[in-house]
């Protein structure tokens, strides 16, 4: 779950906010580059890191987010993230919990429910809260997969509700490789594109991604994203 742009400007923000609490939120697992989440947990009594860093047209961004699951239906993830522009230095904070309702399996279809806040750690009261319901299909043994999304965002800057949605596609061309397509918004603001992959380094415990997105309708918002995730074996009590 790379991120969107955080900070362009006051009202760029108000654009992409749902955005990157959307991002943040699938970090936990769908992963990098994606930003709509899957109906999927990190695996039991496991960890992952996600780390990747972004370039939107006037900043910089630096995230790193470990999440794990302590063996049951339930994962806890916390993201830290710098933004970097000519003025300001921004950070935040983001807190992500996710559950399933139903697991995905092979050839078969899963939904699960995530909540989230994110936090600017120089003012504590700015909060923005967000709960998603994904939705995942799974054909071709796995190597061809539908999410859909469907959550709803308060937004701190606005105060204003939103409803967000997202559509994405992951395409496992050989074993190491796999390209990831998707669309995303809300029903206040313009929505977004982004493609990219993602390949295993080192067997199931380094992954390599980068991705490429835009606004659909003002092709100035390009960003792009590089990162890496780390996995672990299974070794929490």
């Amino acid at each position: 779950m790379g991120v969107m742009p955080v900070v362009f400007t006051l009202k760029k923000r108000s654009l992409i906010s749902s955005f990157c609490l959307l991002a943040l939120s699938n970090a936990s697992h769908s992963g990098r580059p994606m930003v709509v989440d899957d109906a999927a947990l990190v695996s039991p009594k496991t960890c992952q890191l996600e780390t990747w860093m972004q370039h939107n047209p006037d900043n910089k961004e630096y995230w790193a987010m470990p999440a794990c699951n302590f063996g049951g239906n339930f994962e806890f993830a916390v993201g830290l993230g710098r933004v970097n522009d000519d003025t300001e230095h921004a950070r935040y904070t983001t807190l992500q919990g996710k559950t399933l309702l139903k697991p995905l399996e092979t050839n078969d279809w899963g939904v699960g429910s995530s909540f989230d806040t994110q936090i600017n750690t120089k003012d504590s009261s700015k909060k923005d809260w967000t709960v998603n319901i994904p939705l995942s299909v799974s054909t071709f043994d796995d190597k061809f997969l539908i999410h859909a999304n469907l959550g709803w965002l308060r937004e701190n800057t606005t105060h204003k509700n939103q409803t967000t949605w997202g559509i994405a596609t992951e395409t496992q061309l050989i074993h190491p490789l796999t390209l990831t397509a998707e669309v995303y918004g809300n029903d206040r603001n313009d929505s977004f594109y982004q493609t990219g992959f993602r390949y295993m380094v080192y067997k199931d415990f380094v992954q390599l991604d980068a991705s490429y997105g835009n606004q659909i309708s003002h092709q100035d918002n390009a960003f792009f994203s590089v990162g890496f995730v780390f996995l672990t074996n299974a070794f929490l009590p």
